[in-house]
């Protein structure tokens, strides 16, 4: 039960030791590692792309008239109803509104907003109304949602 000891002193003891011990390697490059890895989304999330945006002045406005309000909105029963300015109006009666004034819907400008519920095609609809009554200046109103 005795235990195997060298009592002998040989040559090869004497040399250069020619074993690297690694241990020490390793940790260094694990730390450098986790630094790396906290450290570079840190910087490359803030980075900006660097733009030469033309430069402007500002400049008179061509239309000096408020935008007419279009609302498509979806009532109780299910059916879709026109609005003007928060006023109920249907199709004969915008036809009506701007068969007389052709100097005025020239360069009107409109904002149009719809439910998002309201299929595509009723609120083209809408758009091909306005636009064969002359009204051609039309913005369409969107939320604006932040990115997930």
């Amino acid at each position: 039960m005795a235990g195997k000891i060298a009592s002998t002193y040989a040559d090869e003891d004497d040399g250069a030791m020619s074993d690297i011990n690694v241990t020490p390697l390793v940790d260094v490059v694990l730390v450098l590692l986790i630094v790396f890895m906290i450290t570079v989304p840190a910087i490359v999330g803030t980075a900006r792309i660097k733009v030469d945006l033309p430069e402007t002045s500002s400049i008179a406005a061509e239309s000096k008239l408020l935008p007419l309000v279009f609302t498509l909105k979806r009532t109780d029963n299910g059916s879709t109803q026109l609005f003007l300015n928060e006023n109920p109006i249907d199709a004969a009666g915008v036809r009506k509104l701007f068969a007389n004034q052709n100097q005025v819907s020239n360069g009107q400008p409109v904002a149009f907003s719809a439910d998002k519920g309201i299929s595509y095609g009723e609120v083209v609809e809408v758009v091909d109304l306005l636009e064969s009554v002359g009204l051609k200046k039309l913005a369409l109103n969107t939320r604006h949602v932040e990115p997930r």
